[in-house]
């Protein structure tokens, strides 16, 4: 017999609920027309850059089904064949590959700029090397929510280890990696340009191309940190301490509206592409 989830992302709140399906829908709708324009487009293809965002939609397209999926069970009062744990487990995973996957890119841009010389982290090996390894290691650090109830499954008052590990998995150890790769990449990035003629044009468009990036890989994890720091950070909380009803509400739906700003940062930040939906655009208004 399935026990029902309790999940703390979707609130019980008709309208809030409702807000947070329409989010998560377009997120799913631009996620995908940003990864068929890159898949479409062969010039975009060819850029390895452009795969890490892919990586990154696909993910949020992933976690914005599921949710979609959750709050329509909630909203018509029905439970889904699928256990408390094993949702919990799915929820969890696909949540850690969002933050692992800003991990990759960041170590990724990382050993691209500082070690410049060695071919072999700008080759597609390395590159779908990447892309693996957040996989895995997001599945395996979510292993533990299929073995035990964590507060979305649980209705015991106690805190334990389990909701500390989430905060530390999810939040605290990709804020970690990700500081640590951009803060070293910043450093060398702006040591190299001291170094680059006034006149080589080429060295300081490539400067400025990879202090765009690294603050773009910044910009979108902030992003991703503003929304979903209070979200879990509730949870571990929310059974022992008053959090007035629309402070609670406010930060179930930060999460919904990080992914689609995460999504459409990328999305408009992306300057090829960027040309593209507006050369699409312009056909359509001339016909």
């Amino acid at each position: 017999m399935n026990e029902s989830i309790n999940l703390d992302f979707p609130s019980s709140s008709f309208t809030l609920t409702i807000i947070q399906t329409a989010i998560f829908f377009l997120t799913i709708v631009f996620a995908i027309a940003y990864t068929t324009l890159i898949l479409v487009e062969s010039t975009l293809r060819k850029n390895k850059l452009n795969w890490f965002t892919i990586n990154v939609c696909l993910t949020s397209v992933l976690f914005s089904t599921i949710m979609i999926m959750l709050n329509i069970q909630q909203l018509l009062g029905v439970t889904g064949n699928i256990s408390c744990q094993s949702t919990a487990y799915l929820v969890t995973m696909i949540a850690c590959q969002l933050m692992y996957s800003h991990c990759v890119f960041a170590i990724s841009r990382l050993l691209t700029i500082v070690y410049a010389h060695k071919r072999i982290f700008r080759s597609n090996l390395c590159l779908w090397g990447y892309i693996i390894a957040g996989w895995i290691v997001a599945f395996l650090l979510a292993l533990p929510y299929s073995f035990t109830d964590f507060l979305m499954c649980s209705k015991s008052e106690e805190i334990t280890f389990i909701s500390y590990y989430a905060l530390i998995t999810i939040l605290f150890l990709p804020i970690i990696i990700i500081t640590a790769c951009n803060t070293r990449t910043l450093m060398f990035v702006r040591h190299s340009a001291r170094r680059v003629h006034a006149g080589n044009t080429v060295g300081q468009v490539s400067h400025k191309r990879d202090v765009f990036l690294v603050k773009l890989t910044i910009g979108t994890f902030i992003m991703f940190i503003v929304g979903w720091t209070p979200s879990f950070t509730i949870q571990i909380f929310q059974k022992t301490a008053y959090i007035p009803n629309i402070a609670n509400e406010c930060f179930h739906v930060l999460p919904s509206i990080a992914l689609l700003g995460d999504v459409l940062l990328l999305i408009f930040t992306n300057q090829p592409v960027r040309v593209l939906v507006k050369n699409f655009t312009n056909k359509i208004f001339h016909l």
